[in-house]
């Protein structure tokens, strides 16, 4: 069938233009959503949010159709004509049912606010405003879970799950995915001993996650805009089309396995349905499904030694030999066969391809790429957990630092912040910071201020209270991410210091002394035995530190670490603003800090538990103080749009002309929107 046979037919097969959306574009609707929210009309505000919400799964519906549609039509036997047909057969279909392509596509921004959730951390507000306590709760956890590290979230729904109101079944994620449900489901009734019930969930999760990624591989074909195209061959917009579209398909199933709040996947999304299968049928004796499901597994991983093992105990008790699951198969030979034709881009067309699984056949990737693509792959290795704030980077591994549980990260605060809290400092120490001499050097005067006494200051309005917030949600942030690089459980604060340490005028002529001599935080330093002992006077329950700079205009202060001989530097780091240096306690990153011979360094410095029984007193109380303070600002919310710049109790802020910045930090005209120029420690987002 000729090209404009197949796409005669696909017009007749639609509706008329217009008809099949019943809602105005998402980013229209919240961008509205988000003026009413400022002006406090909360019923209108709530329509238009959850009207953008369904706008976007209305737009996902349509793609998803006229992938339906256009996979019909059947492919011509050349690749090129295929996928010109497909290419033009998606754009009408979209045309058709949502008008003009820029009508409702959204910039990258907006999109991952929709990722994010952003929808409804403005919904649990409006909900809690107009008393429909479960809603707001169900809104506050949906974007809780996708944003677990943002500090004012965490206490709504903690304040949420404190009302005597709201039921424990609220708590829910209103956006998780059906199989997730049921593979949850199925874990709990597995360690129940209840098999029948789970591995009928098991199945239902496995066919519904096999759906989902067929979803998303059809979402990520369809128009592309691109700006200041130049002309080129239709060769080359043919391959670079199709190798993003393969690379798209190829990140479904990670992006499906990865859950809300993380950026990487714990487990792939169809193996680890397949295992516990296995481990299912296997109890309940159906020695048939079981070898069954065992052949699907090695199609991942052929030469599993248990699995083939099991296979054999299995097969042994039969009489004819199993075959895998026609849709594995498919899967398995699919995603290699698109993973062949992205190395080949890689090696031949340059074009970059990250493949994170781990069973890929090493016969896939070109000999010429395996080197490079293991040493990047042991790179990845050596750059812990999940890093939640996209502007934090790591600087240097804990290869790179010579070392085991060290790392640098960069861009956790901004010159601004930097700047705002040499203030605090400076404002807490009295004009001159003076301080103390350094109970370490006679050469050096220090001053401490802690985050309580910081707060405290700004109530009694000694300090700016700004900047003692400011000053909490650092140290927080730096909690964060500590717990998410090093994947610990959850990390207390042990004690939070700003520190300043001033050169002493006169006094710093050939010094050979230290700012703070080789220690280590939670055990006594033997240097000639090489030891450490974790015994008082140290601080034996603190299990990691961290040091996060605010200034690098002085002389000196640099953290070196050394070996347990205490001499031995095995790295050494330069402060900087934003500079935040994570390691654990032990002796295994022992210390030190050059002296500081001109200027003032400041830094705040940061010990962390595991044990809540030694979590930091004060730190408590400072959270009431911050709860204050938060309370303050929910009475501010009905001036955001009068005029000045008001912070509302999440965090978001209006301007003065009237637009507002969403949770994405953007201004949400739906159209054109601009990123903000420094990111807001009260706003996470």
């Amino acid at each position: 069938m000729s090209l404009p046979r197949l796409l005669l037919c696909l017009c007749l097969a639609l509706p008329p233009p217009g008809q099949s959306l019943s809602l105005l574009p998402p980013d229209l609707l919240l961008s509205d959503g988000i003026r009413l929210f400022s002006r406090g009309d909360w019923p209108g505000a709530r329509g238009r949010l959850q009207g953008a919400l369904r706008s976007l799964a209305e737009v996902r519906g349509v793609k998803l159709r006229c992938g339906a549609s256009c996979g019909l039509l059947g492919a011509p036997g050349r690749l090129e004509e295929a996928v010109l047909t497909r290419a033009d057969c998606l754009r009408l279909c979209e045309r058709l049912e949502l008008g003009e392509p820029s009508l409702h596509r959204l910039t990258e921004e907006t999109e991952r606010g929709f990722q994010r959730g952003a929808p409804y951390n403005y919904l649990q507000i409006i909900h809690y405003k107009l008393e429909e306590l479960d809603e707001a709760a169900a809104a506050a956890f949906t974007f809780y879970v996708r944003n677990p590290w943002h500090e004012q979230i965490t206490q709504d729904v903690q304040r949420y799950r404190g009302m005597e109101r709201v039921r424990a079944q609220s708590f829910r994620d209103l956006e998780e995915p059906s199989h997730r449900v049921l593979y949850s489901q199925a874990v709990s009734l597995l360690s129940e001993g209840k098999f029948g019930p789970a591995v009928s969930r098991l199945e239902e999760s496995l066919s519904l996650a096999l759906s989902a990624l067929e979803e998303c591989r059809t979402l990520c074909e369809g128009t592309r805009e691109s700006e200041n195209e130049t002309h080129r061959d239709l060769s080359e917009v043919i391959a670079e089309y199709y190798v993003q579209v393969l690379q798209c398909k190829q990140r479904c199933v990670l992006e499906d396995s990865v859950r809300p709040g993380q950026k990487r996947a714990e487990e792939d999304i169809i193996e680890s349905r397949l295992s516990l299968l296995q481990d299912g049928y296997a109890r309940l004796g159906d020695w048939e499904a079981a070898a069954q499901i065992a052949r699907c597994l090695l199609l991942f991983h052929p030469q599993n030694e248990t699995m083939r093992e099991r296979l054999q105990e299995y097969e042994g008790k039969l009489q004819d030999r199993s075959k895998p699951r026609e849709s594995i198969i498919s899967y398995v030979r699919r995603a290699v066969s698109e993973k062949r034709l992205l190395y080949y881009a890689m090696e031949n067309l340059g074009i970059s391809f990250h493949d994170r699984d781990s069973w890929t056949p090493e016969e896939v990737i070109p000999e010429s790429l395996r080197e490079k693509i293991s040493m990047e792959k042991e790179a990845e290795g050596q750059n812990g957990g999940d890093l939640p704030y996209e502007e934090v980077t790591v600087t240097l591994t804990p290869k790179q630092m010579n070392g085991t549980s060290r790392v640098t990260l960069d861009g956790v605060m901004t010159e601004e912040e930097c700047e705002d809290l040499l203030r605090l400092a400076q404002a807490a120490g009295g004009d001159g910071y003076k301080g103390r001499r350094s109970p370490n050097t006679p050469r050096e005067r220090i001053q401490v201020l802690g985050v309580l006494r910081a707060l405290q200051m700004a109530s009694s309005g000694t300090v700016d209270p700004s900047h003692a917030r400011l000053y909490y949600h650092a140290s927080e942030r730096s909690r964060v991410l500590a717990q998410s690089y090093f994947d610990t459980k959850t990390l207390h604060f042990s004690d939070t210091h700003l520190v300043c340490r001033s050169a002493i005028e006169g006094e710093q002529e050939e010094r050979v002394d230290l700012s703070h001599p080789v220690h280590a935080d939670n055990c006594v330093l033997d240097t000639e035995e090489k030891e450490c002992w974790k015994e008082p006077p140290a601080y034996v329950h603190r299990d990691y530190s961290g040091i996060l700079y605010l200034n690098d205009d002085f002389q000196g202060g640099d953290l070196f670490f050394t070996e347990l001989d205490g001499t031995t530097v095995t790295a050494e780091l330069r402060p900087r603003c934003g500079r935040l240096v994570l390691f654990s306690a032990g002796g295994e990153n022992a210390y030190g800090v050059r002296a500081v011979t001109r200027g003032r360094g400041y830094a705040i410095v940061l010990w962390f538990t595991e044990s809540a029984e030694h979590a930091e007193q004060e730190r408590s109380q400072a959270k009431i103080l911050m709860g204050e303070s938060d309370s303050n600002k929910e009475n501010t919310e009905k001036d955001a749009a009068e005029g000045g710049r008001e912070t509302t109790r999440s965090g978001r802020e209006t301007t003065r002309s009237g637009r507002e910045t969403s949770a994405t930090g953007e201004e949400t005209s739906g159209r054109r929107q601009k990123k903000r120029a420094s990111r807001k420690f009260e706003d996470e987002l």
